[in-house]
């Protein structure tokens, strides 16, 4: 089973994006677990930070929350917090 029209879909995507054998290497160390990446690669504790940090930089509310792509609401929150 060296190619990769073998592997089931999910295997084949993630050759498409990292490569055969980085692809081997997944599932190697993870075969049969479930994995749930979270929609934010920054960790939320530096993401408050950097918002607050932008702010009083003179970045707006509005402007916050496009480039972070958050509600004015949670700029708001994480402003006060």
């Amino acid at each position: 089973m060296r190619e990769t029209e073998d592997w089931q879909l999910i295997y084949q995507e993630f050759a498409e994006i990292i490569g055969k054998e980085n692809t081997r290497l997944v599932f190697e160390n993870f075969k049969g677990t479930t994995v749930n990446f979270p929609l934010r690669l920054v960790r939320r504790e530096r993401l408050v930070a950097t918002v607050k940090r932008e702010y009083q930089q003179g970045a707006t509310v509005h402007e916050l929350s496009i480039e972070h792509v958050l509600a004015e609401r949670t700029i708001h929150k994480y402003l006060n917090e």
